[in-house]
C-alpha cells in the first residue's frame, strides 16, 4: 500500500526494517508495542486510525456482539484453509461492529489497481498500519476466546521500501506456514485476503488466487 510518511514514521520504519535483516518473514513487534493493547479484552481494546495510527479511540463488543463473531467459528472448521476463510469473515464482522463506535466503518479511499491513494487528512480513513494492528487486535481475541485450533497469531509483516512501506498482521500455521491477513486490499466489512506470507511481501499488488480470497 502507498503511504506517504513523515520524519517519525521513517524513523519507525528504519527499526522496522533493521529486524528483517535477521528474520526472512520480517516479522516485528515494533508497532504493537507502540499501539497494540498486549491483553486486549472485549470490555476495552485500542482501535488504530487515521493513518499512521494518528488516533486511538477505544472500543468494546457487547456478549451479543461477540456471539455473532463466535457463530462463524462454529462448528469448528476441519482444517487450516476452512478456519482461514473463517478468521477472514470474523475480521471483517469485527471491523463493521468496531466501525459502528469509532466512525470507521466507511471508506473514501481511492483504489486504482489495488493501490490506496493519501486519504488528505480525514481521519475515519485506515491505513496499512492502522489495519495491521487493529487486525491483530480483532485475531488476539478471536484466538484467546479459543476460537483457533489451525493457527496462532503471529507478529506483524513489512515489505515494500523506506519510502513504500507496506505491513500486516500475520498467522501462522500451528508449525507451520506464514500467512499474511490484509484488509487494506478490500473495504471495510469485506473479508480480507489471507494469503502466504511470501506471496504478499513479494511484490505490490500481490498475485492473489482464488483460495486466498473469501466470502
Amino acid at each position: 500500500m502507498r503511504i506517504f510518511v513523515a520524519v517519525g514514521w521513517i524513523a519507525a520504519a528504519l527499526a522496522v526494517s533493521a529486524c528483517a535483516e535477521t528474520d526472512p518473514n520480517h516479522l516485528s513487534t515494533t508497532y504493537l508495542n507502540r499501539f497494540a493493547t498486549p491483553n486486549p479484552t472485549l470490555a476495552e481494546f485500542p482501535v488504530c486510525h487515521g493513518f499512521g495510527c494518528t488516533v486511538v479511540s477505544r472500543a468494546s463488543l457487547s456478549k451479543e456482539a461477540w456471539r455473532r463473531v463466535v457463530a462463524i467459528f462454529r462448528p469448528p472448521a476441519k482444517d487450516a484453509e476452512a478456519e482461514r476463510q473463517r478468521i477472514a469473515r470474523g475480521v471483517a464482522l469485527m471491523q463493521v461492529l468496531v466501525g459502528e463506535q469509532t466512525g470507521t466503518a466507511g471508506r473514501q479511499w481511492t483504489h486504482k489497481d489495488m493501490q490506496i491513494l493519501p486519504n488528505k487528512g480525514d481521519k475515519t480513513q485506515l491505513d496499512c498500519i492502522d489495519e495491521a494492528v487493529n487486525t491483530w487486535t480483532y485475531m488476539t481475541l478471536m484466538e484467546r476466546a479459543g476460537l483457533f485450533h489451525f493457527h496462532r497469531v503471529a507478529q506483524l509483516s513489512h515489505a515494500g521500501t523506506l519510502l513504500d512501506i507496506r505491513n500486516a498482521a500475520v498467522l501462522q500455521e500451528k508449525d507451520g506456514d506464514y500467512f499474511a491477513i490484509d484488509p487494506s486490499l478490500v473495504d471495510a466489512g469485506v473479508p480480507p485476503p489471507i494469503m502466504p506470507l511470501t506471496t504478499w511481501a513479494d511484490h505490490w499488488p500481490p498475485d492473489l488466487s482464488p483460495n486466498d480470497i473469501h466470502s
